[in-house]
């Protein structure tokens, strides 16, 4: 599961980026390996949904900033 002290999505961006570091340097055992590759898929979705919800806000504004202009004089 996901830590729930990492709120931020730069906090979880920078552990997705080094759990990803220890996978590649292959020097891990396979059941270490193994749990730090759920681990990182646990925060990639995290992250998704975290970036899925900020566009939708950034579309909202951008939404609402074209309502503006639109009905200016």
């Amino acid at each position: 599961m996901v830590d729930n002290n990492m709120t931020s999505l730069e906090q979880r961006l920078a552990a997705l980026e080094e759990l990803t570091k220890k996978l590649e340097d292959g020097q891990l055992p396979i059941d270490q390996a193994i749990e730090l590759y759920s681990k990182g898929m646990e925060l990639a979705v995290s992250c998704k949904k975290s970036l899925e919800e900020l566009s939708g806000k950034i579309e909202v504004v951008r939404e609402n900033a074209q309502k503006v202009l639109n009905d200016a004089p």
